[in-house]
């Protein structure tokens, strides 16, 4: 196996869970207000499928993310670039998804456009480096990037889901 295919295999992996953990949240459970400081279900929802299409299309591939282009107007939520950068606790539980259809197609169309970036890439996409310098990472090898920011971070949010799930008596994971 060589590394474009342990990524893509990875991203498949991934993808199909976090979709699978997604596949039954109603509007009542992405909009309910959790204890604490904790952010809505919905927003977590969103705000991982919104940073994989920033980070993949407009960080690391240099072009405009699809909530921003093709998809702009249509992803079921209103894009606000804060949700990836400078999100405050007030402003993620005054969030709400406006349509759960549209960010499901918003989604896979997101999912599938990383997949088959990943499956198509050349070696100077794999051995090159991602500029993180914006939230102090700096340099980072393309591998350690798409492991850590697309993969690690849709199962970190996909766990977070999983337990607001389970706090309103809700099957998280899809296993």
């Amino acid at each position: 196996m060589d590394l474009k295919q342990l990524l893509s295999i990875n991203l498949e992996t991934a993808h199909d869970a976090f979709t699978k953990t997604v596949a039954d949240v109603t509007p009542e459970m992405a909009d309910w207000i959790p204890p604490g400081i904790m952010h809505p279900l919905g927003e977590r929802y969103v705000h991982a499928v919104m940073a994989e299409d920033m980070l993949m299309n407009g960080i690391a591939l240099g072009g405009a993310p699809l909530f921003m282009s093709e998809w702009a107007g249509r992803t079921g939520f209103t894009p606000a670039l804060e949700m990836l950068t400078a999100q405050t606790a007030e402003n993620a539980r005054a969030f709400r998804v406006d349509d759960l259809n549209a960010l499901a197609e918003y989604m896979r169309a997101v999912f599938e456009n990383t997949q088959t970036h990943i499956n198509n890439a050349n070696d100077e996409l794999l051995t090159g480096s991602v500029d993180m310098s914006v939230i102090g990472y700096g340099q980072v090898p393309f591998p350690v990037w798409f492991s850590s920011f697309i993969v690690g971070h849709l199962h970190d949010v996909m766990g977070e889901i999983s337990a607001l799930k389970g706090c309103l008596g809700a099957k998280g994971y899809p296993f």
